[in-house]
C-alpha cells in the first residue's frame, strides 16, 4: 500500500459500521471509522499509531471490501514504478475531467488561470486533478463569485470521483 494513496469505505463498509454484522476487532473498526477518502494511507497511520496497527491492517479491510483505494499515490511520489496502472475508466474520467477544468480556465479565468493551466498540464492522473482543485475553486470564487464557482467545483468533483 502506498502511503500517498487515498481510501474511502465502499457501500459495505459502512453497512458494516451501522450493522456490525462481522464483528470486526475494534482495532480493525476504529481503522475502518478513520478512513474518510480524504487522508491518506500515512495520515490515518498516524492517526492510527495508538491502535497499534500498520498498512497490513489497511490491506485486511480492502481484501473484505471494506474500503476501496480511491486515488492513487500523487504523480509527484519519488517512486513512479510503484504506482498502480490506470484502468480504461480511469483515463476516461481523467480525459473528460482535465477537459472540463481547461474550459473553465478559458471561459471564466482568461488568461489570469496561466499558471492553472501549467498545473492542468502536470496532472498525470485523478488524484492530481483532486489536489488541483482547491487553488482552482479560490481562484474561480475570487473572479465569478461564491454560488458559479460552487456549482462548477462540485460537478468537478462528482466528475473525478466517479459519480454520475
Amino acid at each position: 500500500m502506498n502511503p500517498g494513496e487515498i481510501y474511502a469505505k465502499t457501500e459495505e463498509g459502512v453497512r458494516e459500521l451501522k450493522e456490525r454484522k462481522r464483528k470486526l476487532p475494534i482495532t480493525l473498526r476504529s481503522l475502518l471509522i478513520m478512513i474518510d477518502g480524504n487522508r491518506t494511507v500515512a495520515q490515518i497511520l498516524e492517526r492510527a499509531r495508538a491502535l497499534h496497527v500498520d498498512a497490513a491492517a489497511l490491506s485486511s479491510l480492502e481484501q473484505t471490501g471494506l474500503i476501496t483505494r480511491r486515488f492513487s499515490a500523487p504523480s509527484s511520489h519519488e517512486d513512479k514504478s510503484a504506482m498502480a496502472p490506470r484502468s480504461e475508466k480511469e483515463n476516461q474520467q481523467f480525459i473528460v475531467v482535465r477537459k472540463k477544468i481547461s474550459d473553465a480556465i478559458g471561459a471564466h479565468l482568461g488568461f489570469r488561470g496561466y499558471v492553472m493551466t501549467l498545473r492542468l498540464q502536470r496532472a498525470e492522473n485523478l488524484r492530481d486533478l483532486h489536489d488541483l482543485l482547491p487553488d482552482f475553486a479560490q481562484a474561480l470564487v475570487k473572479r465569478i463569485g461564491i454560488d458559479p464557482a460552487t456549482r462548477i467545483v462540485s460537478e468537478l468533483e462528482r466528475l473525478i470521483v466517479g459519480e454520475q
